[in-house]
């Protein structure tokens, strides 16, 4: 039995974040009063500096895309590095329930 390596782990933990994004994106398309409470959450983590101002752009930006579909989406969704890495210290918290979750995993 082959070890996977920390690359392989890595991508793995990415994909199923980029999954529970892709749902926290399809819930707030449904319910776009959710914004609000990221909206307070990013403001909050970075005046408490929890985050560093290009971080801190980077969600503005994705947040500011929402009356755009498929922009909003596709920004949150994007496949670089730095958004994967945006992901794993997400602004989105608590728009899933901890049910909805475990669906998708």
């Amino acid at each position: 039995m082959l070890a996977r390596t920390r690359k392989q782990r890595r991508s793995d933990v990415n994909e199923r974040i980029k999954k529970i994004h892709n749902a926290i994106a399809d819930k707030m398309m449904l319910q776009p009063e959710l914004f609000e409470e990221v909206e307070k959450t990013l403001e909050t983590r970075y005046h408490n500096k929890m985050m560093r101002y290009g971080s801190y752009l980077l969600w503005k930006g994705i947040i500011e895309a929402r009356h755009q579909p498929g922009v909003f989406k596709a920004l949150l969704l994007a496949d670089d590095e730095r958004t994967a890495n945006l992901r794993r210290e997400t602004i989105f918290t608590g728009i899933l329930s901890e049910e909805e979750r475990e669906q998708l995993l």
